[in-house]
């Protein structure tokens, strides 16, 4: 009897997503169905896709589908467990194979469903096959277990930056973490930076193109910093070496966890003082509208509408052209080191204490010294406080934006070559800006009515 047949190959993990093993299966397949005079109607491929997870897989639905419908009418596998590891889709695929009369081959030899004993074989394999992947998972978090005990890094797929060991830098893409981290502090968004590393032909450790998303997930691991992670909490420090300071981890958490800055519709940029200007009367932030006619200047005005409305192109020139005269004649340390050090040290000091007393509450709970009442208590006051501990280092400023700008030679050309968004930034971290009226029937721009106090 002359059959259509169906391919089905499945490799759990592809790292590199190169797709060497489903690759070799399909070859052995291919050879398997022409030995047995079973033309091939299409291959279906479930690459990188656990089977034992029970997560979707789109092609073995697709191919289920497809011997419901009579299409294919036998399937060929490299081994009965790339089917599927897990017994209850054992028992789905046997019933559909009786209702249609499928047939199923395998390259290390068939399984005939339609008689006892291959039923039998087939559940054998989908038993021991899930038992071995039930073992090695224990093995894993063993190994893992003991891993964490020594500070070493748990390693799946490589994490950007690092070797494939976890425990040194690969220095070119280390090199990257440093700068993207930089330029997220700056102010720079994660769209922009995705297309710089893309331009650069920079790629995932997957070899894939940079998308915000990923590139969020991969600037936010703590891991950078030297940290070692369990169940998504830090719980010290690893046995590798840092690519950024906890400090820079700590203050681009913060940034990525600022809802402003989560996925949605892109935002338009504003002009450059609005945030950051206030009216001289009523001190309520200033907004900006453009005409319809678009032959009128844009103005500013404050949020009653009322006390304020200035053309912005003036004061934008004024502010940006006393902005670059303050920079050029203020000592560096100045702009840089507005938080006092011995405060940081403070806050680093008290929070290493912190994290020492929930370890020892930890441990008198474990030596039953304390009931679980009492420690529960005691965490949820001690972790209150640290995580207001955590909120303020991470919101020490150093400045960033006020940095990359001071890296340009020509300070004239840094400015007007910095996003819209970053100059913002600068501007509120040196200086509180007030807007006054001009005066009615004001025809000339007089900057005493820009107040300008600097910090």
């Amino acid at each position: 009897m002359t059959r259509t047949a169906g391919i089905y190959v499945r490799i759990s993990s592809d790292p590199t997503g190169r797709r060497l093993g489903v690759t070799r299966q399909q070859q052995a397949c291919r050879e398997a169905a022409d030995a047995k005079g079973w033309p091939v109607h299409r291959v279906y491929e479930d690459n990188d896709l656990s089977a034992y997870s029970g997560k979707p897989r789109p092609e073995y639905q697709a191919m289920l589908d497809d011997l419901a419908a009579g299409v294919i009418d036998a399937v060929v596998v490299w081994d009965l467990d790339r089917l599927t590891r897990r017994p209850i889709e054992i028992e789905h695929f046997i019933e559909l194979a009786d209702r249609h009369g499928i047939a199923l081959a395998s390259v290390g030899g068939d399984a005939d469903l339609s008689t006892d004993n291959g039923r039998l074989f087939a559940r054998i394999k989908g038993a021991v096959a899930r038992a071995e992947v039930e073992r090695k998972s224990e093995r894993q978090r063993a190994a893992g277990e003991q891993r964490r005990a020594a500070g070493l890094m748990h390693v799946g797929r490589r994490p950007f930056g690092f070797t494939t060991d976890g425990m040194a830098h690969n220095e070119v893409e280390a090199a990257w973490v440093r700068k993207a981290t930089a330029a997220l502090l700056a102010g720079a968004s994660l769209s922009s930076i995705a297309r710089e590393l893309t331009g650069a032909g920079v790629v995932t450790t997957a070899g894939n193109r940079w998308h915000p998303t990923e590139l969020r997930r991969m600037l936010a691991s703590p891991r950078n910093a030297g940290l070692l992670v369990h169940h998504g909490a830090v719980i010290g420090e690893g046995a590798w070496p840092p690519m950024i300071s906890v400090d820079d981890h700590r203050a681009l958490a913060a940034l990525l966890a600022d809802p402003a800055r989560q996925p949605g519709r892109p935002k338009q940029s504003s002009p450059l003082l609005v945030g950051v200007a206030t009216c001289g009367i009523c001190a309520e932030p200033t907004r900006v509208y453009s005409t319809r006619s678009g032959d009128r200047p844009r103005l500013y005005y404050c949020s009653t509408k009322r006390h304020l409305s200035r053309a912005a192109a003036p004061i934008e020139e004024y502010v940006s052209d006393v902005l670059l005269e303050r920079l050029a004649r203020t000592p560096t340390t100045d702009l840089l080191d507005p938080v006092s050090p011995e405060h940081a040290a403070a806050l680093r000091a008290e929070e290493t204490t912190l994290r020492a007393r929930l370890d020892g509450v930890a441990d008198a709970y474990a030596a039953g010294d304390v009931d679980e009442l009492q420690l529960r208590r005691i965490s949820t006051k001690l972790r209150a406080r640290l995580d207001d501990l955590t909120a303020e280092l991470a919101s020490l400023s150093r400045r960033p934006a006020v940095a990359a700008l001071l890296e340009h030679d020509d300070l004239a050309v840094g400015w007007r070559s910095t996003p819209t968004e970053m100059q913002r930034q600068i501007l509120a971290s040196l200086a509180t800006i007030r807007l006054h009226s001009p005066g009615r029937g004001a025809r000339w721009f007089n900057p005493a009515t820009v107040e300008i106090s600097w910090s």
